[in-house]
């Protein structure tokens, strides 16, 4: 079992995780891209997972002793573990998609739009393993990556993907 402690800890080093091996997969398919559009939305979201991840840095460094609230121990850690051991960019399957050519942008774009997704709800939750203060911060995070979805999707309409 995890101590509150240890797992806002663990949370916030998965998201830290997330953003770097989502940084490395936006600078991949900015390498790959081909057009201007593409490109310059690729290499924007890489430096918005940059940004993310100092952020998360940050509130791990300020945890300290925080405990997050729970009814009872353990409450939360195996949902957001699931939820993190789901996530595209974890572990070993960020280098399995970035060693491997992209079948087609389209392809590239749903991944990019799963990620923006999946980062959405675990880091929805994550806000609730952090103390009050930062709260807000995640939710600043949370909102940035609704904003990420969207200019995903709209280049995977204006590339015809």
């Amino acid at each position: 079992m995890v101590s509150q402690t240890s797992l806002g800890r663990e949370v916030l080093e998965v998201a830290i995780e997330i953003e770097k091996n989502g940084r490395s997969f936006y600078e991949f398919m900015a390498k790959q891209a081909k057009g201007s559009e593409v490109w310059d939305t690729f290499t924007f979201l890489a430096g918005q997972e940059q940004k993310h991840e100092e952020t998360f840095r940050e509130m791990l460094n300020r945890l300290g002793g925080y405990q997050p609230a729970q009814a009872y121990p353990g409450e939360h850690y195996q949902y957001i573990k699931d939820l993190a051991d789901s996530e595209i960019f974890v572990g070993d399957r960020v280098q399995a998609v970035l060693a491997r050519e992209m079948a087609s942008y389209d392809e590239s774009l749903d991944i990019a739009i799963g990620f923006e997704k999946d980062s959405i709800l675990l880091y929805s939750e994550i806000r609730g393993f952090v103390p009050k203060d930062d709260q807000d911060i995640v939710e600043k995070v949370v909102f940035e990556e609704k904003t990420h979805l969207r200019q995903l999707m709209d280049l995977k309409k204006a590339v015809g993907a």
